[in-house]
């Protein structure tokens, strides 16, 4: 008879009226982040599965999104809680307010490992990770708009919903507590400062990315902001930082030294994401093509790295020999050796 006991208590605590207050917040910002989560959000993660993420530069406007979503819920999950919508965990109110905090931050942390996974998949489809994370985001907000409108709920229980999301998020809360704790005892009380500083300053915003770009020289600074013109960058910054450069009288020849005795990756990515111009192509076909074949010859044999290198190589080197050929067509330059050496590294 207890668990018939549990059930009463469930439905008296769902029965529970909660104020005008509780309702209109936490209404509200329930939908808020929900119009977040369908609009930005989803634009930014459509943006990046188009891209070959090989760097964390995507960590920056992932977080951008993802913390006004779950602060909302949080909210609006505080609501609930005040309304009495969990008081059927028979706990103190205190320490239920304190859990709800706890549970919205290890729901944002479990989304972003989501998110994570479906910009850098690997060998593994996207489409394993966006339903779960529609599922997480959707999941809590059904919970809140039911909990807080009882007319609702009458129409549609939600005893199914109440007990298995709380289930999955005292299982990312414990998750996200044995990674830190883990975390806390290999690399000490740094080790978890340092993830703590990186999620709560995630960089600069594109508006100061912007104030550095003309405040920079197109000819002393140029690698700085070669940096801030690739393809990873917001698309304002990279506009700017493309037009700061071809600003600077030395551009081309600049640019073809980088390329052939500079840093390969950020001269590439930017002729990877530039629209060039019919000089530029001209001037910049013989040096890319150097570049690319220095990058090649720089790919260690399998015994001497690891397969997780050997697949961020051939994910970025196949990205760069599918856009440049058909970049520099009608140059004369033919890059076909470059890339059967890339494809006998790789394979070998």
């Amino acid at each position: 008879m207890s668990w018939i006991n549990r059930g009463r208590t469930v439905l008296c605590s769902l029965a529970m009226n909660p104020s005008t207050s509780q309702q209109l917040i936490g209404n509200v910002c329930a939908a808020l982040a929900t119009l977040v989560f369908l609009i930005p959000l989803q634009r930014f993660l459509m943006e990046w599965s188009r891209r070959e993420a090989s760097n964390d530069q995507w960590v920056t406007p992932a977080l951008y999104h993802l913390v006004p979503i779950w602060l909302l819920l949080m909210v609006a999950l505080l609501c609930v809680t005040a309304s009495g919508g969990f008081d059927w965990l028979r706990l103190g109110r205190p320490a239920l307010y304190m859990l709800t905090v706890a549970a919205a931050g290890a729901l944002a942390v479990v989304s972003f490992v989501l998110i994570a996974f479906y910009i850098r998949p690997g060998f593994t489809p996207r489409v394993l990770y966006s339903p779960v994370l529609y599922l997480v985001t959707f999941s809590t907000v059904l919970l809140v708009v039911v909990s807080l409108n009882p007319k609702l709920a009458s129409v549609m229980p939600t005893q199914w919903l109440h007990k298995p999301w709380v289930w999955f998020a005292g299982i990312s809360l414990v998750g996200c507590v044995a990674f830190f704790g883990y975390r806390l005892v290999t690399t000490g009380v740094g080790g978890v400062a340092r993830i703590t500083h990186d999620m709560r300053n995630p960089g600069p915003s594109p508006a100061e990315l912007l104030s550095k770009v003309a405040a920079l020289d197109p000819d002393t600074n140029f690698q700085d902001l070669l940096r801030l013109a690739d393809g990873y960058q917001p698309d304002e910054v990279r506009e700017a930082a493309t037009a700061r450069l071809r600003s600077g009288p030395r551009f081309l020849e600049l640019m073809a030294t980088e390329l052939e005795s500079g840093h390969v990756e950020v001269a590439v990515g930017f002729l990877h994401s530039a629209t060039l111009t019919p000089e530029e192509k001209g001037r910049f076909a013989n040096p890319a093509r150097t570049a690319m074949k220095r990058w090649v010859d720089r790919i260690p044999a399998h015994n001497y790295t690891t397969k997780e290198n050997l697949k961020n190589l051939k994910r970025w080197g196949n990205e760069m020999f599918r856009v440049l050929p058909e970049k520099f067509v009608g140059t004369g330059v033919d890059f076909t050796e470059v890339i059967a050496d890339f494809k006998w590294r790789l394979e070998e």
